[in-house]
């Protein structure tokens, strides 16, 4: 280790010549459209007083660090080669995330730095590195970028102007498809009619289905005014609750557990008739920005891999909160000539937000054709999008087949309904080739934007 001199006992000069130099090495500017810095971030911590009363006094850490694009923000707190990371830090660390509801922490010294996850009531370390020299910034760099990507969270919107393209289809089978292969999935289901819900057996659907009379009907729709759901989740923020309350387990997850070696999942943010652009607009200012605000805010990157949208098909108010919280947007279109005009919408819609968040978000993966068939009436419309939108890409298309209706009929994904019915494998595979394809697009992109 190399012998330190003593501008090294200075807190100032450590943050100056290590941590801050660090964050903007990791990709986290001072300031920018995507991620900020707080220095001095105030966080009240209870102190016992006189007959063991308990107050409040506000202590400051030296940074909270937000970062939009990984859906996470993290405390930063520092120490000098004379004070050094000890028991006392660690606990101060573990006080300081508690009480500011932050996940995760960074304590560093010029000898090394630690990275806490706050989690069940205290503060675990999650991984170390050793600075073998301060001055040398990189490699420190490299280590808190690389754990900060191993919480990045995606989020993908399904999107279309248009109804009855296989929009929720997309998403139920993506969803699926993505766990199968080991990933933590969080459907948002933004669609009052709440289908995606249905498909993923969080609202009732049995129950619905059972249902013998319209009172009985009334009644399990009444059994949802109680529950926490899409509409409470967005409220996040200035709400009192957890954002687990809000979440549902999808019942596919028995089926994806059987997998031997697979640890995906779905879990469910239902969406139901309370899901309206009345209810959303009532939740008052910057009301547009709710849904991301929530996911960004109530630290549950750590918890999925990815979060797929399922949209309202019209330009709401619901929908807008989608496309704003979407860092990539999938836009479903039958190869039929009313189709492929709702193309236009989406494409501006998402390219708006693009523009207006510096890229991190609205990025558009494709066009995916659904319901194709080997008729030239299908060929000449592909063609014809291909020419019109060149610049974004026609996706993995799904031949339309009675399969497809009858798996949705079940509630079933394609995969597992062709288990069954092996007339559904030749469409199943189309869409787990349709998700490998967006996962390589997804790990393309970012690979190129970090260079």
């Amino acid at each position: 280790m190399v012998q330190l001199s003593s501008d090294w006992n200075n807190e100032a000069y450590v943050s100056l010549h290590l941590v801050q130099t660090m964050l903007e090495m990791a990709g986290l500017p001072r300031k920018s459209s995507y991620s900020h810095w707080i220095p001095e971030f105030k966080v009240k911590v209870p102190r016992l007083i006189a007959n063991h009363q308990m107050d409040w006094t506000q202590k400051e850490v030296d940074f909270l660090v937000e970062d939009v694009s990984r859906y996470i923000n993290f405390l930063v707190e520092i120490k000098t080669a004379k004070t050094r990371l000890d028991e006392a830090a660690r606990t101060q660390l573990g006080t300081y995330l508690k009480y500011s509801h932050t996940k995760f922490g960074i304590l560093i010294d010029p000898f090394s730095v630690e990275i806490y996850e706050y989690t069940q009531g205290s503060a675990t370390l999650k991984c170390k590195h050793n600075i073998e020299n301060p001055e040398q910034v990189q490699p420190v760099a490299n280590f808190v970028r690389n754990f900060l990507d191993t919480v990045k969270m995606r989020t993908i919107a399904i999107y279309t102007a248009k109804g009855g393209v296989g929009k929720t289809t997309l998403v139920v089978n993506i969803a699926y498809e993505l766990a199968k292969i080991g990933n933590r999935v969080l459907v948002v289901d933004l669609d009052d009619q709440a289908n995606a819900s249905l498909s993923l057996g969080v609202n009732k659907a049995d129950e619905l289905d059972n249902a013998t009379n319209l009172k009985e009907f009334v009644t399990i729709l009444e059994s949802f005014k109680e529950r926490k759901e899409l509409i409470e989740f967005l409220e996040y923020s200035s709400a009192n609750l957890s954002y687990k309350e809000c979440i549902q387990p999808s019942s596919l997850n028995k089926v994806i557990s059987l997998a031997k070696g697979i640890k995906g999942r779905i879990d469910v943010i239902p969406g139901s008739y309370k899901t309206t652009d009345s209810n959303i607009l009532k939740l008052g200012a910057f009301w547009n920005k709710k849904l991301d605000n929530a996911l960004w805010k109530s630290g549950l990157s750590h918890d999925y891999d990815y979060v797929v949208i399922d949209t309202p098909p019209s330009f709401t108010a619901v929908t807008q909160n989608g496309l704003i919280a979407a860092q990539y947007v999938i836009i479903p279109s039958q190869m039929e000539y009313l189709s492929v005009y709702a193309i236009r919408k989406p494409i501006k819609e998402a390219k708006e937000i693009q523009d207006n968040t510096n890229g991190t978000r609205g990025n558009i993966l494709g066009i995916v054709p659904m319901m194709v068939e080997n008729v030239k009436l299908h060929t000449t419309i592909k063609a014809l999008v291909s020419k019109i939108f060149r610049d974004i890409p026609l996706l993995t298309e799904i031949k339309r087949a009675t399969a497809v209706g009858q798996a949705s009929h079940a509630r079933q994904p394609l995969s597992l309904f062709a288990e069954q019915n092996k007339a559904a494998s030749s469409v199943a595979t189309q869409f787990s080739t349709l998700t490998e394809q967006i996962v390589k697009q997804i790990d393309n992109l970012e690979r190129n934007s970090s260079k």
